[in-house]
């Protein structure tokens, strides 16, 4: 026999008038508990309230009417509450009659437990979410109240021209994100090469998801109308930006960029010949050094050669840039990385290079060669078959030449070190620079302008926890609990109003970086 008892009653109950009871009776099995969850109120008789999915669980009587005993025995569990509600606002709540499984049960047998909750704070809520596996009442409420809002209440002339008026535009607009949606998945082998296709395609799949899901909710949700207002400020902070740089710049786009290019790489240049030099005083391998820097010279003086001849390409390339850059900053984040990835490709050949030709070869195995002959020279030597060091007794002519090695490598190494070393940093400038811009289109994408509007107003969109309190007024034989939705923290709001296609940046691995950096992996 069912001992345990919740019943969860609308805070505004005990202002309406009598009337039939509807909503739904769960057994939880697991805790041998009843559930009644009351959603409203109604006069229509039980004939007509078959209609609704709901079901009719009980009947209210407000002590200012006349009280009458209704009992529905064709209902397995029924329950009538008398309320009433005085002027210095105690409310009070009574159970009259309840019957479960088809028997009326004495009240003084049960433990019954009355939970007064927030009907519109659990109605508009968005981001409540389920602290439990299984038991969780007031989200099982939460999804029974917003599965029904349609049903539990008819909807005003206001209402139906706000949503044709919504519907309509977006359906038709929705048709050609659509065909461009369609365009550019089928170009996407192509355009995931540049930071702008890629941007293109994405802010595409952002707009679809977004109309989709207004037609879909007849409505803007958080997600959607965060994500709308931040379309519209990055359009204006585009147009800004764009404004702001033709007023600016007066000679073309593309000789600027070459003539910053050229600065770059006569930098570059003076760099390398202070390398072939002696670098703060370090004194290299000649031979090494001369061939090491007149390799990477040849290359920054082809590279320079090369964007030369691109400046008729990077005159039309511009003109089409700038009209994606009237669509937002973030677009124009795009260009920019897509520009500074064109600028600064011959310093990334000049890395491939170090890194693969000069350091991962030549240093490991400088560095494999010197581990190695240290062992010779402590008498040990590594044993690759059980994986560990054994010793070992050597000749004297073998001691000899692996000392002789071992010193020519030792001193060799400094200089394949030194140009390795500033190729790198050169490296990591780029990527830390490539890497702000990333995340700065990320911040701009989920600016949370709607977002915090609606949480500074203490909005119940926003709300995403359960206070739950003793009530005031307290009956005899049950306990009442008054229930009020808590606001949730800034920064849940804004992580759970990000858009669902939104593809966020991945974290920093530094310890990756750094074990790329000490064995010469590519960055």
């Amino acid at each position: 026999m069912i001992n345990n008892l919740l019943i969860f009653i609308p805070q505004e109950l005990c202002i309406k008038q009598s009337g039939y009871m509807f909503g739904k009776v769960i057994h939880d099995k697991h805790s041998d508990l009843k559930k009644f969850y009351i959603i409203n109120l109604s006069k229509i008789g039980f004939s007509e309230l078959t209609k609704c999915m709901l079901d009719t669980i009980g009947y209210c009587s407000n002590m200012n009417d006349e009280i009458k005993e209704f009992l529905d025995y064709k209902h397995s569990d029924w329950i009538q509450i008398t309320t009433k509600c005085s002027e210095n606002r105690q409310d009070e709540y009574h159970l009259a009659n309840i019957v479960l499984d088809n028997k009326r049960i004495d009240l003084s047998t049960i433990r019954a437990t009355i939970i007064l909750y927030n009907h519109r704070a659990l109605q508009e809520t968005e981001l409540f979410e389920s602290r439990a596996v299984s038991g969780d009442h007031f989200y099982e409420l939460m999804k029974l109240i917003q599965n029904m809002k349609d049903e539990l209440k008819s909807k005003s002339k206001f209402v139906c021209i706000w949503e044709t008026l919504l519907t309509y535009p977006i359906f038709f607009l929705l048709y050609p994100v659509l065909w461009l949606s369609t365009i550019t998945k089928k170009l996407l082998p192509v355009l995931k090469y540049s930071s702008l296709g890629l941007h293109v395609y994405n802010w595409l799949e952002n707009i679809k998801w977004m109309l989709i899901t207004i037609l879909h909710d007849k409505n803007f949700k958080l997600k959607t109308a965060n994500y709308a207002s931040a379309i519209v400020v990055d359009i204006a902070l585009g147009i800004f930006v764009l404004r702001l740089l033709q007023y600016y710049i007066e000679d073309q786009p593309s000789q600027l960029l070459l003539d910053n290019a050229e600065k770059v790489v006569e930098t570059l240049k003076d760099l390398i010949n202070w390398l072939m030099g002696v670098p703060a005083g370090l004194k290299l391998n000649h031979a090494l050094n001369n061939s090491m820097g007149k390799f990477f010279l040849y290359h920054i003086q082809l590279w320079w050669t090369f964007l030369t001849f691109l400046k008729p390409f990077l005159d039309f390339a511009f003109k089409i840039l700038l009209l994606f850059g009237r669509l937002g900053v973030t677009f124009q984040i795009s260009i920019i990385a897509d520009l500074l990835a064109l600028a600064s490709f011959h310093t990334y050949c000049i890395y491939v290079y170090a890194a693969s030709q000069v350091y991962y070869r030549l240093f490991n195995m400088q560095l494999k060669g010197i581990t190695a002959l240290f062992r010779l020279l402590l008498g040990k030597k590594k044993n690759p078959l059980r994986e560990r060091v054994d010793s070992c007794q050597y000749q004297t002519d073998q001691l000899f030449v692996g000392t002789l090695s071992f010193t020519i490598l030792l001193f060799l190494m400094p200089t394949t070190w030194i140009y390795y070393t500033v190729f790198t940093l050169l490296r990591l400038i780029s990527i830390g620079f490539g890497g702000f811009l990333t995340r700065l289109k990320f911040y701009l994408q989920i600016m949370p302008v709607y977002t915090f509007w609606k949480w500074l107003l203490q909005s119940y969109s926003t709300c995403s926890t359960v206070d739950i309190r003793l009530h005031s007024h307290c009956t005899e034989g049950f306990t009442i609990l008054s229930m009020t939705m808590v606001v949730a923290p800034w920064r849940c709001t804004w992580r759970k109003c990000i858009a669902d296609t939104i593809i966020r940046h991945p974290s920093i691995e530094w310890c990756t970086i750094l074990n790329n950096i000490i064995w010469g992996q590519l960055l």
